[in-house]
């Protein structure tokens, strides 16, 4: 009988070690694309607090990236035209998807690189999506959306709004999530010990150079004739110009709405650059039930009219 015993714990923590080191391709295999609800997660002074449901669903789609691995389509709203897309952070085990833009072009010849973001990331556990900003390492990081996968309507996502709440306490995201991440990075290092791994990412690594490399030759073939012409001279004088920092010296995030729809939050102690001559950069204010998107208030944080070059201006200052 103790035998017996023995041979079942052994096997059950056999089954929990592979389970624990599934990598982020599996965990999206099993996941599978579709219909996402958002839920609410808010992130103050290093504590998160939650509620409810947001209105808007998102929604996952898969593509092939690299034969085996998955490139992830990202819809923030139903039936939005824009898509973001996040792809594996390391072939030998990745932990992580990194927002990127794949710059493949029919012009390359074959040649392909990714333009990462890599503050931006997503990962998958078994029954939650987290996108993830502000990442410098696996130990710092902020979550600013938390997904489930289904839709729910009316009456239905109404009664589970209701206990969204708890069910997101007794989620422990950030415990749960940290655990992962301390496994799958562990993992990763080990992986990347062995020399069939250090090969292919080596080669990965000048794969991508190499696509860069020719991808910017293509470029400025291609705009050559605009960059030599009166207006792109004055572009390039533009882009030249010293940018003005907005720093965020206040105890509170600080919601932005600039150019053409573009809105981002900052955090206390957090700065960003924009271009000198780029119109006005308004506060924000949140949207009822909606904690990705923000509305534009009267409030003018910065008017980048080709002023105030190099300048950089405290929050403080200019937040009515």
């Amino acid at each position: 009988m103790k035998i017996k015993n023995l041979f079942i714990g052994l096997c059950l923590l056999s089954q929990c070690l592979l389970v624990a080191q599934e990598d982020q391709n599996a965990k999206a295999t099993k996941v599978g694309e579709g219909k996402f609800m958002s839920y609410v997660i808010n992130h103050t002074d290093g504590n998160y607090t939650y509620a409810g449901i947001n209105e808007d669903i998102w929604t996952l789609s898969f593509a092939p990236f690299h034969q085996t691995f998955k490139e992830i389509g990202v819809q923030e709203f139903e039936g939005s035209s824009t898509t973001v897309h996040y792809y594996p952070d390391e072939e030998a085990f990745p932990c992580t998807y990194v927002l990127g833009a794949n710059k493949t072009r029919k012009e390359m010849a074959g040649y392909e690189y990714i333009n990462y973001s890599p503050d931006k990331r997503m990962v998958i556990l078994d029954e939650w999506v987290y996108f993830l900003e502000n990442w410098k390492s696996k130990d710092s990081y902020v979550i600013t959306h938390c997904l489930k996968k289904g839709e729910l309507k009316g009456m239905k996502l109404m009664k589970s709004a209701m206990g969204a709440a708890a069910q997101m306490e007794k989620a422990n995201h950030k415990e749960t999530l940290q655990k992962y991440l301390d496994e799958a990075f562990k993992k990763q290092a080990e992986l990347l010990l062995l020399s069939e791994w250090q090969a292919k990412s080596k080669a990965t690594v000048e794969k991508n150079k190499l696509g860069e490399t020719r991808y910017q030759f293509v470029v400025d073939s291609i705009n050559g004739g605009y960059w030599n012409s009166p207006e792109g001279k004055r572009k390039q004088a533009e882009m030249a110009q010293a940018k003005v920092t907005l720093v965020n010296n206040t105890a509170t995030d600080l919601l932005l709405c600039y150019g053409q729809g573009a809105y981002t939050r900052l955090k206390p102690g957090e700065k960003q650059e924009f271009p000198c001559t780029s119109g006005k950069v308004y506060r924000g204010t949140p949207r009822v039930n909606n904690t990705m998107q923000f509305d534009q208030t009267t409030n003018v944080l910065l008017d980048l009219n080709g002023t105030g070059c190099g300048n950089s201006v405290n929050a403080s200052s200019v937040v009515k």
